[in-house]
């Protein structure tokens, strides 16, 4: 239990000196990447990083005094989503931009070792593009992305994966805000996708290709959602999630015992080789 001495691993919840207190056992830094945009008519507009923000908050206090959650970026690339209302969406430059602000802040405070967790697909082209560049030019000594979904034990997604294709506010994401926000779950409004079934096979010809193509949502699905959200329970997200954590605490022991730049010269200035320019 959190206490006055002891405040939480949540950078947004913590005092200068709290932090300043604690600054040298911190080993990661979770910055929660999300969205705000439409989730059906089942679920918030704050989705993907409202989940994301809970995910890194729930696992820094798992893991602490390890980890450190950062504040959620709640705006992605949502283009795709934009002609429901409520939506927004940054210009791919504004997101790395804003990525790499928040984090040289963190640097200037001597924090060194990055983790992007994502809770929108939108976001994982882009995130994928920050790192690489970041952890060539930045002066960091680790910066990764990954998807806390993709974090999620394979068994608790087929105790209740359905007939429809997922991947947006579905039964998963309905799983996970049940058991982290289950405001914004609306329970009257729990859908099945309305898929339009021509131009998912569409999609699914140029996936096929391996073509990557604007893919705007409400073309694929006129309520907004994918997948089956009525089979979404508490329990399920509870296994979703608290899978997922371990698993990420598995990633950084892992990076721990074996990432050159973690385990680098106690000045942290252990540098990757720099590829020749020009």
């Amino acid at each position: 239990m959190t206490t006055a001495s002891q405040p939480p691993m949540v950078l947004a919840q913590q005092s200068w000196t709290e932090l300043a207190s604690v600054l040298d056992d911190i080993e990661l830094v979770l910055i929660p990447i999300g969205s705000t945009e439409q989730h059906g008519p089942n679920l918030g507009l704050g989705q993907d990083h409202l989940i994301a923000q809970a995910f890194c908050e729930l696992a820094a206090e798992r893991l602490r005094p390890r980890l450190l959650a950062a504040p959620a970026i709640p705006w992605g690339i949502s283009d795709h989503h934009m002609n429901f209302p409520g939506s927004m969406t940054l210009r791919p430059e504004t997101f790395l931009d804003l990525l790499e602000d928040v984090i040289n802040s963190l640097v200037h405070h001597g924090l060194r070792r990055f983790l992007l967790v994502n809770g929108h697909g939108g976001n994982k082209a882009l995130a994928g593009a920050a790192i690489q560049d970041f952890g060539m030019r930045l002066d960091v000594d680790f910066v990764g992305a990954v998807s806390h979904g993709m974090l999620d034990p394979e068994e608790a997604q087929a105790s209740i994966r359905g007939d429809l294709p997922t991947g947006h506010a579905d039964e998963f994401e309905t799983s996970y805000s049940y058991y982290l926000d289950p405001t914004l779950v609306r329970e009257d409004a729990l859908v099945r996708a309305e898929m339009d079934e021509r131009f998912y096979a569409f999609r699914m010809k140029l996936a096929d290709f391996d073509l990557e193509w604007p893919n705007p949502e409400g073309a694929l699905t006129r309520n907004g959602a994918l997948g089956d959200a009525i089979r979404g329970t508490r329990e399920a997200g509870e296994a979703l999630i608290e899978g997922g954590i371990a698993e990420l605490g598995d990633m950084v022991e892992f990076l721990r015992e074996h990432a050159p730049r973690w385990n680098g010269p106690p000045n942290g200035r252990l540098r990757w080789e720099r590829p020749a320019r020009g």
